[in-house]
């Protein structure tokens, strides 16, 4: 194996065995900073790494791709059947990187693959500018309560 190697971004499916990795990316995505969220918020929206079987199975129902440093989970984008973008997180210190192009490249395939005329999301506030990058449009904004919080978060779109 050349030097350096075991260090290169691949892009490909998850299995069964990277729920709890992926998880731990995105409670790590989500309690980074800077955050439109306050601590509380933050807490109220996913208080622990997700894990366990019905983390498993919220995987297990979508497509799920990954990008990976080395064998490691660095980043995922999930979508359902249906062309629901569910979720889509990079860990803090591998954003700005183009994890997320290459992780939307894959969704987007798959999505047409799936007869899919279009991809919805509710998008955090974190990640509205960059699916506004990708391509979305924003339909609208709107809260919701989570464990006493209120969060924004915005509904978007894009056309296959």
């Amino acid at each position: 194996m050349a030097a350096g190697a075991e260090n290169a971004y691949r892009y490909d499916w998850a299995e069964a065995a990277d729920a709890p990795a992926l998880g731990q990316v995105m409670y790590d995505a989500i309690h980074s900073d800077p955050s439109p969220y306050s601590a509380a918020q933050r807490q109220a929206w996913l208080a622990t790494p997700p894990d366990g079987p019905r983390w498993q199975a919220k995987l297990a129902a979508q497509h799920v791709a990954v990008a990976r440093s080395g064998k490691s989970p660095i980043g995922m984008m999930t979508l359902d059947d249906t062309g629901y973008l569910d979720l889509a997180f990079v860990r803090p210190n591998f954003q700005g990187q183009g994890h997320l192009r290459h992780l939307w490249a894959m969704i987007t395939e798959k999505a047409r693959s799936l007869g899919c005329r279009d991809i919805t999301t509710h998008a955090s506030l974190s990640a509205q500018a960059p699916f506004t990058v990708l391509g979305f449009t924003l339909i609208r904004h709107e809260e919701v309560e989570k464990d006493g919080q209120l969060l924004k978060r915005a509904e978007m779109r894009f056309v296959l």
